[in-house]
C-alpha cells in the first residue's frame, strides 16, 4: 500500500538522480529571455528540472506550481529557495503582475488551454514574457494548431506573438504589453 511517506520518498529519490530537461523544457529555456534576479514561474514544473537548470545558470527567484503536493514538497527540498506549491495551471495561485516570465513546458488539453494563457497573463508583470512549449505536429495534443494557439494568446492581449523553433519541439512566445504599448 502506497502511503504519502512512501510516495513523497519516491519523488525524493528520483529527484536526488539528476534529470534531464525533456525536449519542452529546453525549447522554453532556449527562448526565456532571462536576467539576473527575474522572478519566473514554471506552471508545471514537475520533478523540478527546469528550475534546477535554470538556478544553475544564474540567480532567479523560482517559483513552481505542481498538480500533487508531495511532488511539490520534494522540488521544494531540492531547490530551497523555491516557491514551489501544488496547484492547477488554469487557476495560478499567485497574485496578479507577480512574475517577470511564466513558462508552460507541457501541453495543456481543452479549455484548460485558454485558462492558462489567460492566467499567465494575470499573473506577469508589464513587460513580462510567457513561453509555452509547442509540438511541431500541425495539430498539438489539445486538438489547437499552433496558429489557433497564437491567436488565443493575441485575443488574451499578449503581443509580439510568435512561434520559435528548437530541434524537437518549438515554443510559443508572447509578452504582456506595457501601459504605453496599449
Amino acid at each position: 500500500m502506497l502511503t504519502k511517506t512512501t510516495t513523497l520518498n519516491s519523488y525524493q529519490a528520483a529527484l536526488g538522480m539528476k534529470k534531464r530537461l525533456t525536449a519542452p523544457m529546453r525549447a522554453c529555456a532556449s527562448w526565456a529571455m532571462l536576467e539576473e534576479h527575474d522572478k519566473i514561474l514554471d506552471m508545471c514544473c514537475g520533478d523540478g528540472a527546469l528550475l534546477n537548470s535554470l538556478n544553475e545558470k544564474m540567480r532567479l527567484t523560482l517559483c513552481g506550481l505542481c498538480e500533487q503536493p508531495e511532488q511539490a514538497r520534494a522540488v521544494r527540498e531540492m531547490l530551497d529557495d523555491a516557491d514551489v506549491i501544488s496547484g492547477r495551471v488554469d487557476d495560478i495561485p499567485w497574485r496578479d503582475d507577480s512574475f517577470d516570465i511564466v513558462l508552460l513546458p507541457a501541453c495543456v488539453k481543452g479549455d484548460a488551454a485558454r485558462r492558462a494563457i489567460e492566467e499567465a497573463y494575470r499573473v506577469l508583470h508589464q513587460g513580462g514574457q510567457f513561453v509555452m512549449a509547442s509540438s511541431h505536429m500541425q495539430l498539438s495534443e489539445n486538438g489547437l494548431s499552433r496558429r489557433e494557439m497564437m491567436r488565443l494568446m493575441q485575443e488574451t492581449g499578449f503581443t509580439a506573438v510568435s512561434c520559435r523553433k528548437n530541434l524537437f519541439c518549438g515554443a510559443l512566445v508572447g509578452f504582456k504589453p506595457r501601459k504605453e504599448e496599449k
